[in-house]
Protein backbone atom coordinates (compact mmCIF):
# COMPACT_ATOMS: atom_id res chain seq x y z
CA UNK A 1 0.00 0.00 0.00
CA UNK A 2 2.91 2.34 0.74
CA UNK A 3 4.16 1.95 -2.82
CA UNK A 4 0.90 3.36 -4.17
CA UNK A 5 1.53 6.72 -2.49
CA UNK A 6 3.31 9.60 -4.22
CA UNK A 7 6.95 10.20 -3.35
CA UNK A 8 6.16 13.21 -1.12
CA UNK A 9 3.81 11.18 1.08
CA UNK A 10 6.27 8.29 1.26
CA UNK A 11 8.94 10.72 2.45
CA UNK A 12 6.52 12.03 5.07
CA UNK A 13 5.88 8.49 6.33
CA UNK A 14 9.60 7.72 6.45
CA UNK A 15 10.23 10.96 8.30
CA UNK A 16 7.75 10.13 11.07
CA UNK A 17 8.53 6.46 11.68
CA UNK A 18 11.26 5.17 13.96
CA UNK A 19 14.63 4.11 12.58
CA UNK A 20 13.85 0.40 12.69
CA UNK A 21 10.65 0.82 10.66
CA UNK A 22 12.50 3.21 8.34
CA UNK A 23 14.99 0.53 7.30
CA UNK A 24 12.37 -2.21 7.16
CA UNK A 25 10.54 -0.11 4.60
CA UNK A 26 13.73 0.88 2.80
CA UNK A 27 14.76 -2.72 2.19
CA UNK A 28 11.31 -4.00 1.28
CA UNK A 29 11.43 -2.79 -2.35
CA UNK A 30 13.75 -1.10 -4.83
CA UNK A 31 11.59 2.02 -5.13
CA UNK A 32 11.37 2.53 -1.35
CA UNK A 33 15.11 2.02 -1.05
CA UNK A 34 15.78 4.67 -3.69
CA UNK A 35 13.50 7.14 -1.91
CA UNK A 36 14.85 6.37 1.58
CA UNK A 37 18.51 6.53 0.56
CA UNK A 38 18.21 9.73 -1.50
CA UNK A 39 15.87 11.87 0.62
CA UNK A 40 18.48 14.00 2.34
CA UNK A 41 16.13 15.95 4.62
CA UNK A 42 14.47 12.74 5.79
CA UNK A 43 17.83 11.12 6.54
CA UNK A 44 19.06 14.17 8.47
CA UNK A 45 15.81 14.22 10.46
CA UNK A 46 16.30 10.55 11.34
CA UNK A 47 19.91 11.21 12.36
CA UNK A 48 18.79 13.95 14.73
CA UNK A 49 16.44 11.45 16.39
CA UNK A 50 18.97 8.63 16.66
CA UNK A 51 21.73 8.45 19.32
CA UNK A 52 24.99 9.82 17.95
CA UNK A 53 26.95 13.00 17.30
CA UNK A 54 25.58 15.26 14.58
CA UNK A 55 28.22 17.98 14.41
CA UNK A 56 29.10 18.73 10.79
CA UNK A 57 26.68 16.26 9.20
CA UNK A 58 25.50 18.90 6.71
CA UNK A 59 28.92 18.79 5.03
CA UNK A 60 28.62 15.11 4.09
CA UNK A 61 27.08 13.60 0.99
CA UNK A 62 23.66 11.99 1.21
CA UNK A 63 25.03 8.49 0.66
CA UNK A 64 27.44 8.93 3.57
CA UNK A 65 24.59 10.12 5.79
CA UNK A 66 22.47 7.11 4.82
CA UNK A 67 25.36 4.78 5.68
CA UNK A 68 25.86 6.59 9.00
CA UNK A 69 22.19 6.18 9.85
CA UNK A 70 22.41 2.49 9.03
CA UNK A 71 25.49 2.11 11.24
CA UNK A 72 23.70 3.76 14.16
CA UNK A 73 20.70 1.55 13.59
CA UNK A 74 22.87 -1.56 13.85
CA UNK A 75 24.49 -0.22 17.03
CA UNK A 76 21.03 0.17 18.56
CA UNK A 77 20.20 -3.43 17.52
CA UNK A 78 17.24 -2.23 15.45
CA UNK A 79 15.41 -5.17 13.94
CA UNK A 80 17.26 -7.79 15.99
CA UNK A 81 13.93 -9.40 16.83
CA UNK A 82 13.65 -10.34 13.14
CA UNK A 83 17.12 -11.75 12.44
CA UNK A 84 18.43 -13.02 15.81
CA UNK A 85 17.58 -16.71 15.96
CA UNK A 86 18.63 -18.66 19.05
CA UNK A 87 20.06 -22.15 18.76
CA UNK A 88 19.82 -24.78 21.48
CA UNK A 89 22.19 -27.59 22.37
CA UNK A 90 22.08 -30.43 24.92
CA UNK A 91 18.37 -30.89 24.22
CA UNK A 92 18.35 -34.68 24.40
CA UNK A 93 18.48 -34.57 28.22
CA UNK A 94 16.79 -32.32 30.75
CA UNK A 95 19.15 -29.80 32.35
CA UNK A 96 18.86 -29.36 36.10
CA UNK A 97 19.11 -25.57 36.07
CA UNK A 98 19.20 -25.37 39.89
CA UNK A 99 22.37 -27.47 39.99
CA UNK A 100 23.99 -26.13 36.82
CA UNK A 101 26.23 -23.06 36.74
CA UNK A 102 27.37 -20.66 34.05
CA UNK A 103 29.99 -17.95 34.64
CA UNK A 104 31.95 -15.42 32.64
CA UNK A 105 35.75 -15.47 32.69
CA UNK A 106 38.34 -13.26 31.03
CA UNK A 107 38.76 -15.61 28.07
CA UNK A 108 35.14 -16.67 27.62
CA UNK A 109 32.27 -18.51 29.25
CA UNK A 110 32.35 -21.72 31.27
CA UNK A 111 29.38 -23.83 32.26
CA UNK A 112 28.88 -26.73 34.64
CA UNK A 113 25.93 -28.66 33.24
CA UNK A 114 24.01 -31.17 35.32
CA UNK A 115 21.36 -33.38 33.74
CA UNK A 116 18.49 -34.73 35.79
CA UNK A 117 18.97 -38.36 36.74
CA UNK A 118 22.71 -38.26 35.97
CA UNK A 119 25.63 -37.96 38.39
CA UNK A 120 28.24 -36.70 35.91
CA UNK A 121 28.97 -32.98 35.66
CA UNK A 122 29.78 -31.65 32.19
CA UNK A 123 32.30 -28.81 32.16
CA UNK A 124 31.86 -26.84 28.92
CA UNK A 125 34.46 -24.21 27.99
CA UNK A 126 33.13 -21.70 25.46
CA UNK A 127 36.21 -19.53 24.97
CA UNK A 128 38.56 -18.89 22.04
CA UNK A 129 35.93 -19.28 19.34
CA UNK A 130 35.06 -22.93 19.98
CA UNK A 131 33.86 -25.15 22.81
CA UNK A 132 35.41 -28.08 24.63
CA UNK A 133 33.75 -30.44 27.07
CA UNK A 134 35.17 -32.29 30.08
CA UNK A 135 33.20 -34.86 32.06
CA UNK A 136 33.62 -34.89 35.85
CA UNK A 137 32.30 -38.13 37.30
CA UNK A 138 31.07 -38.06 40.87
CA UNK A 139 32.98 -40.16 43.41
CA UNK A 140 30.93 -43.02 44.79
CA UNK A 141 28.53 -43.30 41.87
CA UNK A 142 29.38 -47.00 41.47
CA UNK A 143 28.38 -47.88 45.04
CA UNK A 144 25.36 -45.65 45.50
CA UNK A 145 23.01 -43.08 44.08
CA UNK A 146 24.52 -39.62 43.65
CA UNK A 147 22.27 -36.58 43.28
CA UNK A 148 24.02 -33.38 42.18
CA UNK A 149 22.58 -30.44 44.14
CA UNK A 150 24.87 -27.47 43.43
CA UNK A 151 28.00 -26.71 41.41
CA UNK A 152 30.44 -23.80 41.52
CA UNK A 153 33.72 -22.57 40.05
CA UNK A 154 36.43 -21.50 42.47
CA UNK A 155 37.69 -18.74 40.16
CA UNK A 156 41.05 -20.45 39.61
CA UNK A 157 41.53 -24.02 38.47
CA UNK A 158 38.90 -25.99 40.32
CA UNK A 159 35.26 -27.01 40.47
CA UNK A 160 33.11 -27.74 43.51
CA UNK A 161 30.24 -30.22 43.31
CA UNK A 162 27.75 -30.49 46.18
CA UNK A 163 25.88 -33.78 46.12
CA UNK A 164 23.75 -36.17 48.13
CA UNK A 165 24.87 -39.81 48.42
CA UNK A 166 22.69 -42.85 49.17
CA UNK A 167 24.45 -46.25 49.16
CA UNK A 168 23.00 -49.22 47.32
CA UNK A 169 21.56 -51.45 50.05
CA UNK A 170 20.88 -54.43 47.80
CA UNK A 171 24.54 -55.29 47.30
CA UNK A 172 27.52 -56.07 49.51
CA UNK A 173 29.30 -52.85 50.39
CA UNK A 174 32.55 -51.99 52.10
CA UNK A 175 31.37 -50.40 55.35
CA UNK A 176 34.83 -48.89 55.83
CA UNK A 177 34.42 -46.87 52.66
CA UNK A 178 34.04 -43.22 53.74
CA UNK A 179 30.93 -42.61 51.62
CA UNK A 180 29.21 -45.75 52.83
CA UNK A 181 30.19 -45.15 56.44
CA UNK A 182 28.86 -41.60 56.50
CA UNK A 183 25.70 -42.49 54.59
CA UNK A 184 24.82 -45.42 56.86
CA UNK A 185 25.27 -43.20 59.91
CA UNK A 186 23.08 -40.46 58.44
CA UNK A 187 19.33 -40.16 57.96
CA UNK A 188 17.31 -42.03 55.38
CA UNK A 189 17.64 -39.08 53.02
CA UNK A 190 21.36 -39.80 52.60
CA UNK A 191 24.45 -37.76 53.38
CA UNK A 192 25.63 -34.45 51.89
CA UNK A 193 29.18 -34.20 50.52
CA UNK A 194 31.19 -31.55 48.69
CA UNK A 195 33.74 -32.70 46.13
CA UNK A 196 36.54 -30.48 44.85
CA UNK A 197 37.86 -31.37 41.38
CA UNK A 198 41.15 -29.75 40.43
CA UNK A 199 41.24 -29.07 36.69
CA UNK A 200 44.97 -29.69 36.43
CA UNK A 201 45.22 -32.74 34.11
CA UNK A 202 47.89 -34.24 36.41
CA UNK A 203 45.78 -33.89 39.54
CA UNK A 204 43.08 -36.55 39.59
CA UNK A 205 42.75 -36.44 43.37
CA UNK A 206 39.40 -35.23 44.68
CA UNK A 207 39.19 -33.39 47.98
CA UNK A 208 36.04 -34.20 49.97
CA UNK A 209 34.03 -32.36 52.63
CA UNK A 210 31.30 -33.74 54.87
CA UNK A 211 28.54 -31.94 56.83
CA UNK A 212 27.13 -34.32 59.47
CA UNK A 213 25.80 -31.43 61.59
CA UNK A 214 23.39 -30.52 58.78
CA UNK A 215 21.96 -33.99 58.23
CA UNK A 216 18.40 -32.67 58.56
CA UNK A 217 18.98 -29.75 56.19
CA UNK A 218 19.09 -29.35 52.45
CA UNK A 219 21.57 -27.03 50.71
CA UNK A 220 19.95 -24.30 48.63
CA UNK A 221 22.97 -22.34 47.42
CA UNK A 222 26.74 -22.64 47.12
CA UNK A 223 29.40 -20.04 46.38
CA UNK A 224 33.20 -20.36 46.36
CA UNK A 225 36.05 -17.84 46.42
CA UNK A 226 39.71 -17.86 47.41
CA UNK A 227 39.80 -21.13 49.31
CA UNK A 228 36.53 -20.62 51.18
CA UNK A 229 32.95 -21.45 50.42
CA UNK A 230 29.49 -20.58 51.73
CA UNK A 231 26.38 -22.74 51.81
CA UNK A 232 22.76 -21.77 52.45
CA UNK A 233 20.99 -24.48 54.48
CA UNK A 234 17.25 -24.98 55.06
CA UNK A 235 15.68 -27.42 57.50
CA UNK A 236 13.69 -30.02 55.59
CA UNK A 237 11.01 -30.20 58.30
CA UNK A 238 10.90 -26.52 59.29
CA UNK A 239 11.32 -24.21 56.28
CA UNK A 240 11.65 -21.20 58.60
CA UNK A 241 14.84 -22.69 60.06
CA UNK A 242 17.75 -21.74 57.82
CA UNK A 243 21.42 -20.78 58.08
CA UNK A 244 24.20 -19.45 55.90
CA UNK A 245 27.56 -20.92 56.87
CA UNK A 246 31.05 -19.86 55.79
CA UNK A 247 33.64 -22.63 55.54
CA UNK A 248 37.37 -21.95 55.53
CA UNK A 249 39.68 -24.76 54.45
CA UNK A 250 42.34 -25.88 56.90
CA UNK A 251 45.32 -27.05 54.87
CA UNK A 252 48.68 -25.56 54.00
CA UNK A 253 50.31 -24.83 50.67
CA UNK A 254 52.61 -27.85 50.90
CA UNK A 255 49.66 -30.22 51.07
CA UNK A 256 48.06 -28.43 48.12
CA UNK A 257 51.23 -28.75 46.05
CA UNK A 258 51.46 -32.44 46.83
CA UNK A 259 47.90 -32.93 45.67
CA UNK A 260 48.58 -31.22 42.35
CA UNK A 261 51.65 -33.35 41.65
CA UNK A 262 49.98 -36.61 42.62
CA UNK A 263 48.67 -38.26 39.47
CA UNK A 264 46.97 -41.17 41.28
CA UNK A 265 43.22 -41.24 41.60
CA UNK A 266 41.51 -41.12 44.96
CA UNK A 267 40.06 -38.98 47.70
CA UNK A 268 42.43 -36.46 49.24
CA UNK A 269 43.25 -37.59 52.75
CA UNK A 270 43.58 -34.28 54.50
CA UNK A 271 42.30 -35.49 57.87
CA UNK A 272 43.92 -37.66 60.51
CA UNK A 273 43.62 -41.39 61.10
CA UNK A 274 40.99 -43.02 58.93
CA UNK A 275 39.19 -39.78 58.10
CA UNK A 276 39.70 -39.15 54.37
CA UNK A 277 37.85 -35.84 54.37
CA UNK A 278 39.36 -32.38 54.22
CA UNK A 279 39.05 -30.36 57.40
CA UNK A 280 37.59 -26.88 57.58
CA UNK A 281 36.46 -24.24 60.04
CA UNK A 282 32.75 -23.41 59.98
CA UNK A 283 31.37 -19.98 60.86
CA UNK A 284 27.62 -19.29 60.90
CA UNK A 285 27.15 -15.99 59.08
CA UNK A 286 23.39 -15.73 59.48
CA UNK A 287 20.76 -17.84 61.17
CA UNK A 288 16.99 -17.53 61.29
CA UNK A 289 17.39 -17.55 65.08
CA UNK A 290 19.63 -14.45 65.12
CA UNK A 291 18.49 -11.23 66.79
CA UNK A 292 19.66 -9.09 63.85
CA UNK A 293 16.63 -7.11 62.63
CA UNK A 294 17.62 -7.55 58.98
CA UNK A 295 17.90 -11.30 59.50
CA UNK A 296 14.49 -11.35 61.12
CA UNK A 297 13.06 -9.48 58.14
CA UNK A 298 14.54 -12.14 55.87
CA UNK A 299 12.36 -14.74 57.59
CA UNK A 300 9.42 -13.26 55.72
CA UNK A 301 11.07 -13.79 52.34
CA UNK A 302 12.68 -17.10 53.22
CA UNK A 303 16.24 -18.40 53.04
CA UNK A 304 18.94 -17.32 50.61
CA UNK A 305 18.40 -19.17 47.33
CA UNK A 306 21.62 -17.90 45.77
CA UNK A 307 24.94 -16.74 47.21
CA UNK A 308 27.71 -14.85 45.44
CA UNK A 309 31.09 -13.72 46.73
CA UNK A 310 32.08 -10.20 45.71
CA UNK A 311 35.16 -7.98 45.99
CA UNK A 312 37.73 -10.79 46.02
CA UNK A 313 35.73 -12.77 48.58
CA UNK A 314 35.47 -10.01 51.19
CA UNK A 315 31.75 -9.57 50.65
CA UNK A 316 28.89 -12.07 50.36
CA UNK A 317 25.74 -11.25 48.40
CA UNK A 318 22.40 -12.84 49.36
CA UNK A 319 19.73 -13.48 46.73
CA UNK A 320 16.22 -14.42 47.78
CA UNK A 321 13.26 -15.98 46.01
CA UNK A 322 11.97 -14.06 42.95
CA UNK A 323 14.59 -11.30 43.23
CA UNK A 324 16.40 -9.98 40.16
CA UNK A 325 19.18 -8.35 42.21
CA UNK A 326 20.72 -9.48 45.48
CA UNK A 327 18.60 -8.51 48.47
CA UNK A 328 21.30 -8.07 51.12
CA UNK A 329 25.04 -8.33 51.66
CA UNK A 330 27.60 -8.97 54.38
CA UNK A 331 31.20 -7.81 54.74
CA UNK A 332 33.63 -10.61 55.58
CA UNK A 333 36.92 -8.73 55.91
CA UNK A 334 37.24 -9.33 59.67
CA UNK A 335 36.50 -13.05 59.89
CA UNK A 336 36.84 -15.13 61.90
CA UNK A 337 36.03 -12.77 64.76
CA UNK A 338 37.16 -13.31 68.35
CA UNK A 339 34.70 -15.15 70.63
CA UNK A 340 32.00 -12.86 71.96
CA UNK A 341 32.10 -10.38 69.09
CA UNK A 342 28.85 -10.00 67.10
CA UNK A 343 28.51 -11.43 63.63
CA UNK A 344 29.04 -9.11 60.67
CA UNK A 345 25.93 -7.05 60.07
CA UNK A 346 23.60 -8.01 57.23
CA UNK A 347 22.99 -4.90 55.14
CA UNK A 348 19.84 -4.56 53.08
CA UNK A 349 20.40 -3.68 49.42
CA UNK A 350 18.30 -0.53 49.40
CA UNK A 351 19.10 3.07 48.46
CA UNK A 352 16.70 6.00 48.29
CA UNK A 353 17.13 7.74 44.93
CA UNK A 354 15.42 10.80 43.45
CA UNK A 355 13.35 9.42 40.57
CA UNK A 356 11.63 12.68 39.60
CA UNK A 357 11.44 16.19 41.07
CA UNK A 358 8.60 15.11 43.38
CA UNK A 359 9.23 11.40 43.88
CA UNK A 360 11.94 9.31 45.54
CA UNK A 361 12.07 5.53 45.20
CA UNK A 362 13.94 2.84 47.09
CA UNK A 363 16.21 1.04 44.63
CA UNK A 364 17.93 -2.31 44.79
CA UNK A 365 21.19 -1.69 42.96
CA UNK A 366 23.47 -4.31 41.45
CA UNK A 367 27.25 -4.42 41.31
CA UNK A 368 28.47 -1.76 38.83
CA UNK A 369 29.19 -3.00 35.31
CA UNK A 370 31.02 0.10 34.03
CA UNK A 371 33.31 2.69 35.56
CA UNK A 372 35.68 5.54 34.79
CA UNK A 373 38.69 7.04 36.54
CA UNK A 374 39.83 10.52 35.60
CA UNK A 375 43.24 11.59 36.87
CA UNK A 376 43.42 14.96 38.55
CA UNK A 377 46.05 17.57 37.72
CA UNK A 378 48.55 17.37 40.56
CA UNK A 379 49.95 20.82 39.74
CA UNK A 380 46.52 22.39 40.19
CA UNK A 381 45.55 20.30 43.21
CA UNK A 382 42.75 18.51 41.35
CA UNK A 383 41.31 15.30 42.74
CA UNK A 384 40.89 12.01 40.91
CA UNK A 385 37.29 11.42 39.88
CA UNK A 386 35.73 7.92 40.10
CA UNK A 387 32.37 7.11 38.52
CA UNK A 388 30.38 3.86 38.51
CA UNK A 389 27.34 2.78 36.48
CA UNK A 390 24.99 0.07 37.78
CA UNK A 391 21.63 -1.56 37.08
CA UNK A 392 18.87 -0.94 39.60
CA UNK A 393 15.19 -1.76 40.19
CA UNK A 394 12.56 0.03 42.28
CA UNK A 395 8.88 -0.56 42.99
CA UNK A 396 6.44 2.14 44.05
CA UNK A 397 5.23 1.24 47.53
CA UNK A 398 1.61 2.28 46.95
CA UNK A 399 0.96 2.01 43.22
CA UNK A 400 3.18 -1.11 42.86
CA UNK A 401 4.61 -0.23 39.44
CA UNK A 402 8.24 -1.18 38.85
CA UNK A 403 10.97 0.68 37.03
CA UNK A 404 14.49 -0.35 36.00
CA UNK A 405 17.21 2.29 35.68
CA UNK A 406 20.92 2.77 35.19
CA UNK A 407 22.34 4.68 38.14
CA UNK A 408 25.62 6.44 38.83
CA UNK A 409 27.69 6.89 41.96
CA UNK A 410 30.92 8.86 42.16
CA UNK A 411 33.74 9.76 44.51
CA UNK A 412 36.83 11.95 44.62
CA UNK A 413 40.26 11.02 45.94
CA UNK A 414 43.65 12.69 46.09
CA UNK A 415 45.36 13.80 42.87
CA UNK A 416 47.15 11.08 40.92
CA UNK A 417 45.95 8.33 43.24
CA UNK A 418 47.41 4.85 42.75
CA UNK A 419 44.10 3.00 42.99
CA UNK A 420 42.98 0.60 40.27
CA UNK A 421 39.37 0.59 39.07
CA UNK A 422 37.49 -2.15 40.92
CA UNK A 423 33.85 -2.41 39.89
CA UNK A 424 33.09 -4.78 42.76
CA UNK A 425 33.74 -1.99 45.25
CA UNK A 426 31.66 0.60 43.42
CA UNK A 427 28.47 -0.54 45.16
CA UNK A 428 29.74 0.61 48.58
CA UNK A 429 28.43 4.14 48.01
CA UNK A 430 25.00 5.19 49.26
CA UNK A 431 24.52 8.23 47.02
CA UNK A 432 23.17 7.38 43.54
CA UNK A 433 21.49 9.29 40.75
CA UNK A 434 19.55 8.07 37.73
CA UNK A 435 21.32 8.35 34.36
CA UNK A 436 18.84 6.41 32.22
CA UNK A 437 15.57 4.57 32.42
CA UNK A 438 15.16 1.19 30.73
CA UNK A 439 12.01 1.61 28.70
CA UNK A 440 9.73 -1.37 28.28
CA UNK A 441 11.00 -3.15 31.40
CA UNK A 442 8.48 -5.56 32.87
CA UNK A 443 8.67 -7.06 36.34
CA UNK A 444 8.61 -10.83 36.48
CA UNK A 445 5.36 -12.21 37.87
CA UNK A 446 6.68 -15.60 39.00
CA UNK A 447 8.97 -16.84 41.75
CA UNK A 448 11.53 -17.78 39.11
CA UNK A 449 13.09 -14.32 38.98
CA UNK A 450 14.59 -12.53 35.99
CA UNK A 451 18.28 -13.07 35.17
CA UNK A 452 20.16 -9.84 34.40
CA UNK A 453 23.32 -9.72 32.26
CA UNK A 454 25.64 -6.94 31.11
CA UNK A 455 28.26 -7.13 28.37
CA UNK A 456 32.02 -6.81 28.93
CA UNK A 457 32.33 -3.21 27.70
CA UNK A 458 28.99 -2.20 29.17
CA UNK A 459 27.23 -1.49 25.86
CA UNK A 460 24.45 -4.04 26.39
CA UNK A 461 22.04 -4.83 29.23
CA UNK A 462 19.82 -7.91 28.96
CA UNK A 463 16.97 -9.13 31.16
CA UNK A 464 15.21 -12.47 30.65
CA UNK A 465 11.60 -12.42 31.80
CA UNK A 466 10.25 -15.96 31.51
CA UNK A 467 10.24 -16.54 27.71
CA UNK A 468 10.88 -12.92 26.75
CA UNK A 469 14.33 -11.39 26.39
CA UNK A 470 14.83 -7.63 26.65
CA UNK A 471 18.11 -6.12 25.41
CA UNK A 472 19.05 -2.45 25.69
CA UNK A 473 21.91 -0.95 23.69
CA UNK A 474 23.72 1.95 25.33
CA UNK A 475 26.78 4.15 25.27
CA UNK A 476 27.97 3.93 28.90
CA UNK A 477 30.62 6.63 28.49
CA UNK A 478 27.94 9.15 27.51
CA UNK A 479 25.38 8.08 30.09
CA UNK A 480 27.83 8.22 32.97
CA UNK A 481 28.53 11.86 32.02
CA UNK A 482 24.79 12.61 32.09
CA UNK A 483 24.62 12.94 28.29
CA UNK A 484 26.63 16.17 28.40
CA UNK A 485 27.55 16.02 24.71
CA UNK A 486 23.98 15.48 23.55
CA UNK A 487 24.70 12.00 22.22
CA UNK A 488 21.11 11.03 23.07
CA UNK A 489 18.61 13.39 21.37
CA UNK A 490 15.73 15.09 23.25
CA UNK A 491 13.30 12.60 21.69
CA UNK A 492 14.91 9.94 23.89
CA UNK A 493 14.09 11.70 27.14
CA UNK A 494 11.54 10.17 29.51
CA UNK A 495 8.85 12.11 31.37
CA UNK A 496 11.24 12.45 34.31
CA UNK A 497 13.95 14.08 32.17
CA UNK A 498 16.31 11.08 32.10
CA UNK A 499 17.38 9.30 28.94
CA UNK A 500 14.97 6.46 28.16
CA UNK A 501 16.69 3.56 26.42
CA UNK A 502 14.57 1.57 23.99
CA UNK A 503 14.64 -2.22 24.16
CA UNK A 504 14.85 -4.91 21.57
CA UNK A 505 12.29 -7.53 22.58
CA UNK A 506 12.85 -11.13 21.51
CA UNK A 507 10.29 -13.86 22.08
CA UNK A 508 12.05 -17.10 22.94
CA UNK A 509 10.82 -20.66 23.04
CA UNK A 510 12.49 -21.40 26.35
CA UNK A 511 12.61 -20.13 29.93
CA UNK A 512 16.02 -18.67 30.84
CA UNK A 513 17.29 -19.46 34.32
CA UNK A 514 20.85 -18.12 33.91
CA UNK A 515 22.06 -15.56 31.37
CA UNK A 516 25.51 -14.25 30.42
CA UNK A 517 27.21 -12.33 27.63
CA UNK A 518 30.29 -13.91 26.11
CA UNK A 519 33.50 -11.96 25.52
CA UNK A 520 31.69 -10.43 22.52
CA UNK A 521 29.19 -7.63 23.06
CA UNK A 522 26.41 -9.18 20.98
CA UNK A 523 26.63 -12.84 22.01
CA UNK A 524 24.54 -14.36 24.78
CA UNK A 525 24.61 -17.78 26.42
CA UNK A 526 21.82 -19.01 28.67
CA UNK A 527 20.77 -22.11 30.57
CA UNK A 528 17.15 -22.80 29.69
CA UNK A 529 14.55 -25.53 30.04
CA UNK A 530 15.31 -26.51 26.43
CA UNK A 531 19.06 -26.77 26.81
CA UNK A 532 21.92 -24.31 26.46
CA UNK A 533 20.87 -21.36 24.33
CA UNK A 534 23.31 -19.48 22.08
CA UNK A 535 22.12 -16.19 20.67
CA UNK A 536 23.87 -13.57 18.56
CA UNK A 537 21.93 -10.31 18.45
CA UNK A 538 24.39 -8.61 16.09
CA UNK A 539 23.25 -8.10 12.51
CA UNK A 540 25.80 -10.46 10.93
CA UNK A 541 26.31 -12.77 13.89
CA UNK A 542 26.69 -16.50 13.73
CA UNK A 543 25.88 -18.17 17.02
CA UNK A 544 26.38 -21.86 16.46
CA UNK A 545 29.84 -23.29 16.97
CA UNK A 546 31.24 -26.82 16.76
CA UNK A 547 31.72 -28.71 20.00
CA UNK A 548 34.97 -30.50 20.67
CA UNK A 549 34.54 -33.17 23.32
CA UNK A 550 37.16 -34.86 25.43
CA UNK A 551 36.30 -37.09 28.35
CA UNK A 552 37.89 -37.02 31.75
CA UNK A 553 36.83 -39.43 34.45
CA UNK A 554 37.34 -38.40 38.06
CA UNK A 555 36.30 -41.44 40.02
CA UNK A 556 37.33 -43.11 43.24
Amino acid sequence: MLLQLPTELIQLVLRNCDTSAYFQAAFSSRRLHEIASSSREVIIHQLHNTPGWNDGIDAHQTKHLFDELMRRSYEQLDGAEHYANPTYEYQTRVIDYHASTIEAFEDGIRALLVFKGHSTVHLVDMGDGDRTEVQLKSPGQDIGKVEIIQTAFDGNHGVYVLHRFKPFLDQKLDTDHPFVKHALESRLNGSIHLAYHHLNPRANTIRMYDFPEYGDYRPLALSVANGKFAISWQNMLDPFDHDVVLYTQLYDDEDEDEDEDDSSEGVAEEGKGDNPYATFEAYILTSSNDQDLDVHSSRRIGPATKLAFNDRGFQLLYHYRAQNIYGSFQRLDRLPRPPGEPKPHVHKNACTVQFSPFLSLQFSIGIPFFGTHKLGNINQGEQCHWQYLAFGIATHRVEKWTVACLLKSESYTGPRCTHVLNLDRGRRFDSWQIMAQLGGFREVTTSHGSPVATSRRGTRVAVANWKTLYVWALNPSELIEDNDTGFYPPSWESSTGAVELRPVILQLEAVCSQLHFTEKEDELVAITDRGVMFLNIGYSGQCKQPVKSRGRDNIM
